[in-house]
């Protein structure tokens, strides 16, 4: 009997269950959306952020130099860094700062300069310096504008076998920032670890807010279909009044209909679930490579089907529960009159 229930409904009221499908299979959609990106904002925010720099700045604590060596520890500690090594020259009479470094391990860290030429020997355009001209310490292959120190520096690569360096820019991950500079602390007192503020609060406040925003936006769209779902159903309750009462009559308990009408939305709410997230996963996808750039990427993980579901379900089972409260107030001598 209550499959039978569940299906006569299905079959009968086509159009209001119709209705709260719709409405539980375009906030799975949503929420498929949205958990998608909020599991991956993270990592795609931080991977952003790389453009800005270092978060942590290696410098001597005492003298003019610090180990090289630093670079391979914080790579071990799961960071990038790049040596830097500041020397100077003459150039036509005029001393001109030298930095020497590493191009392979400075290029997540130099994505956003400007250069005109090759690399293997920059003039900074405040320099005036042509491409060809010839320096004590290289022939210039480029013109690199920044912004920054760079462009009244020359930069040409460092020699490989010296293990010193004036500063290390240091890119660790965002949320083991702290963690990792004080490692480094304890294993090169001689050096000095530096936070950059700049970056690495404002890269930690984006983080916050955008997932602070699509935790709210879940909110408000599961809020609105909870009351879709729970109108659809209060109305069917008062359309199937006839059929509750006989019921009660009969001897059925309140809370056994009330379980026919929330397990008829928990089906609902499954297969919206289903179908939300089929669609869900490829507009996340597009939404991602649109907002953030890159490949077009599939999230499959299996964690946010699992909360698709569930939410839906829960979203189903509280709109249905609300409405089927009038099934108590619903009196069996009442309706079997006809009145």
């Amino acid at each position: 009997m209550f499959l039978r229930f569940i299906y006569r409904a299905l079959q009968y009221r086509k159009q209001r269950l119709t209705l709260a499908f719709a409405a539980l299979a375009v906030a799975a959609t949503l929420a498929t959306v949205l958990f998608g990106i909020y599991g991956t904002v993270e990592t795609r925010i931080r991977s952003e952020f790389r453009a800005y720099g270092a978060n942590i700045i290696a410098v001597p604590a005492n003298g003019q130099t610090i180990p090289r060596d630093i670079t391979l520890h914080a790579r071990e500690q799961g960071a990038e860094a790049s040596p830097f090594l500041i020397t100077s020259t003459t150039v036509n009479g005029q001393p001109i700062a030298v930095a020497q470094f590493d191009p392979a391990s400075a290029a997540p860290f130099t994505s956003y300069w400007h250069v005109k030429g090759s690399r293997e020997c920059l003039a900074g355009e405040l320099l005036h310096l042509d491409i060809g001209t010839k320096t004590p310490i290289c022939t210039i292959t480029g013109i690199v504008s920044t912004g920054g120190p760079e462009d009244t520096e020359l930069l040409t690569g460092m020699n490989s076998d010296l293990n010193l360096a004036s500063f290390i820019e240091i890119r660790a991950p965002g949320d083991r920032l702290e963690s990792i500079r004080t490692a480094l602390t304890r294993q090169f007192p001689e050096a000095s670890f530096r936070t950059v503020q700049s970056v690495a609060n404002t890269e930690s406040n984006v983080v916050l807010k955008i997932r602070a925003a699509l935790l709210l936006l879940t909110l408000l769209i599961l809020a609105i279909t909870t009351l879709c779902v729970g109108s659809n159903f209060s109305e069917m309750v008062l359309e199937r009044s006839k059929e509750i009462g006989i019921l009660k009559a009969l001897g059925g308990a309140e809370s056994r209909i009330a379980a026919f009408f929330i397990s008829e939305s928990a089906a609902l709410a499954i297969l919206a679930s289903i179908g939300g997230y089929t669609v869900g996963i490829f507009a996340a996808a597009a939404i991602g490579k649109e907002i953030f750039g890159g490949d077009f990427r599939l999230e499959t993980t299996w964690l946010v089907p699992l909360a698709v579901t569930v939410v839906m379900l829960a979203v189903a089972v509280l709109a249905t529960a609300v409405a089927t409260s009038k099934i108590w107030g619903i009196q069996p001598a009442i309706i079997l009159r006809g009145e």
